[in-house]
């Protein structure tokens, strides 16, 4: 199995949205996460189906992707414990365990918990930071992650290990 970690994209700062939760992405957002999704798509990776975290700006980047991803057909699905402050790691990841082998799994989240599952999956104290609209790949084989690149959301380029 693949997993498909992506940070969601630049949002309104806290002044402008009633609530932490309700925070929308930017125009700048969008755009970020369009050229993201794109790029993603050019890879032809064939998403299995999208958790997103309930967060306004979170479920606006997982839209996004869905629709710059040709042929994508769902589901799209919000799963709470990707939000910031809700669920634990084994509930963030329980998705995964209905996933088959071949599945390409992707997860929209926020920090820190992102580089938590990414820290958790690969079994590394510590992972890199993400930034917004950075996209991770994961593959996953015998219970141990290993981590195979990160999307630049502003040069589009992939680092390796």
């Amino acid at each position: 199995m693949q997993v498909l970690l992506l940070r969601h994209g630049e949002a309104v700062d806290m002044r402008s949205a009633p609530t932490d939760h309700n925070r929308w992405l930017t125009d700048t957002g969008r755009q970020t996460v369009t050229k993201v999704g794109k790029a993603l798509a050019r890879l032809e990776l064939h998403y299995s189906c999208i958790y997103t975290s309930p967060l306004v700006r979170s479920v606006q980047t997982a839209e996004i992707l869905a629709a710059t991803h040709p042929g994508f057909l769902g589901p799209l699905e919000v799963q709470s414990a990707l939000s910031s402050e809700v669920g634990s790691t084994a509930q963030a990841l329980e998705p995964l365990g209905h996933a088959a082998d071949d599945d390409l799994i992707v997860m929209v989240t926020h920090m820190p918990k992102i580089g938590v599952l990414a820290g958790h999956l690969c079994q590394l104290a510590t992972f890199p930071s993400f930034r917004t609209s950075s996209a991770c790949l994961l593959s996953i084989e015998g219970g141990k992650g290993r981590f195979q690149w990160m999307l630049d959301p502003e040069t589009l380029e992939l680092k390796r290990p």
